[in-house]
């Protein structure tokens, strides 16, 4: 089981009104999660995840990120990976 973790920071646009919202997808083998409503997408990836994880109360989200917790995993975020050493500190 690879269970790859996934982090993508993006911009929503409505199909039919065109408004732009911002935040994340969030996603792995069995469960994807996103959430649309931050003000701006930072530009550091330690700060997406650090974002993710002070303040999404989504339970798919939790679970993936204490499946990384538990499992020393490493994760994408926005195309690059990250080992464990170098997320560990964020996780919650």
């Amino acid at each position: 089981m690879s269970n790859k973790v996934t982090i993508e920071p993006c911009e929503f646009v409505s199909a039919r009104s065109g408004s732009v919202t911002k935040g994340f997808r969030m996603y792995d083998d069995h469960a994807q999660a996103y959430d649309n409503t931050w003000d701006s997408i930072p530009d550091d990836d330690m700060d997406v995840l650090d974002k993710v994880v002070s303040e999404s109360d989504n339970v798919e989200v939790k679970d993936m990120l204490l499946f990384l917790k538990e499992n020393e995993k490493g994760l994408n975020i926005g195309g690059e990976w990250y080992d464990y050493e170098q997320i560990k500190e964020y996780l919650p």
